[in-house]
């Protein structure tokens, strides 16, 4: 709220009802939502990233595909499945 945030982003959405955030003007997003809106508003920008962040891996890196698959797991699957089809 000090931060004028429009957003609060988070798996728990149960826990910030309605009432509660209404007095303040927030929005609760869930992390697949707010990802999937990121990719419709810049897809090259989040593609581009996620393949960065593949590769940025100094142990081990990873392909784009490992990426995804971990972020399906990680509870966004939505967003990775529309990665997925948009780099296919």
């Amino acid at each position: 709220m000090r931060a004028n945030a429009g957003a609060i982003v988070t798996f728990n959405t149960s826990d910030f009802p309605n009432h509660s955030v209404e007095p303040f003007a927030l929005e609760v997003v869930h992390p697949d939502t707010f990802l999937l809106d990121l990719l419709d508003l810049a897809p090259g920008v989040v593609i581009g990233e996620l393949t960065r962040q593949a590769s940025a891996n100094r142990r081990a890196p990873k392909t784009l595909s490992q990426v995804l698959d971990v972020l399906d797991r990680a509870g966004v699957p939505a967003f990775a499945d529309e990665v997925r089809r948009r780099t296919a």
